[in-house]
């Protein structure tokens, strides 16, 4: 599937900060996120804020090397995360229109050097974790599907890459296959485990085991957030469950 507009991602990235920060200021600051139990809620908004101001020094440098990682913390205050997350979101924003959707910019994909990966990326990554702080919210079924056809490529490419951990080189197979099926769109994700990794691709075919769902279900099954539902499976359970063993940030 094709890529959202540049100008749905920059608009988007602003109201989902948005909407993290509400979502995070209706929980203690120091009540741990059952979904990412190492982290409290403090922590998931450091980790989205910091994500877009890494992202958007990348690009103001037009960096073609690894940039150095380094966490910026949450305010103390509270009553400070929506502003420090609108500003950190239109910062990315306001570098990825100063020097271009397609302009390179170093990455962790290779294949994938630009601007508009990180924009995309960091956008996707924060509806994530808005629900992670709250899990009953809602996503547009693009943005869902966008968002499955995202975390495929960063799935495909790093089971390609060399310095990926044992886990990621586990994704490999024979041609064993999955499909994930919207009930309520016609997206549909067809995934293939060969000897290099991940193959997939936007399609409907034959598979050993499908998982259908409603598209903004399937982002959160995809992404462990929630259990994918026994009825909307068929097939092979067990490589499904090796799938979302694997596939975990």
């Amino acid at each position: 599937m094709d890529w959202l507009s540049p100008e749905r991602y920059a608009s988007e990235l602003p109201a989902e900060a948005a909407r993290l920060a509400t979502a995070a200021c209706r929980r203690e600051p120091t009540a741990v996120v059952p979904t990412c139990p190492d982290w409290t809620v403090r922590d998931l908004v450091t980790h989205v804020g910091t994500g877009h101001r890494y992202a958007a020094g990348v690009i103001e440098r037009a960096a073609t090397q690894p940039v150095p990682y380094r966490l910026e913390e949450a305010p103390a205050d509270q009553a400070a995360w929506g502003e420090w997350l609108d500003t950190g979101a239109r910062r990315l924003t306001g570098a990825v229109r100063e020097r271009g959707f397609d302009s390179p910019a170093w990455t962790f994909l290779p294949a994938h050097q630009t601007a508009g990966f990180w924009l995309r990326r960091m956008l996707h990554d924060g509806i994530v974790h808005r629900f992670d702080a709250e899990p009953s919210g809602e996503v547009a079924p693009d943005l869902a599907a966008d968002g499955i056809a995202d975390l495929l490529l960063v799935f495909a490419a790093a089971t390609g890459l060399a310095s990926s951990d044992a886990r990621w080189r586990q994704l490999t197979g024979g041609g064993e296959s999955l499909l994930f099926s919207a009930t309520d769109t016609t997206d549909r994700w067809h995934v293939s485990l060969v000897p290099s990794g991940i193959v997939w691709r936007a399609a409907e075919a034959p598979a050993d085991v499908t998982c259908r769902a409603p598209v903004a279900e399937l982002l959160l099954v995809l992404n462990r957030r929630r259990p994918p539902t026994p009825a909307g499976i068929d097939g092979d359970r067990d490589l499904l469950d090796r799938w979302l063993t694997l596939t975990r940030f």
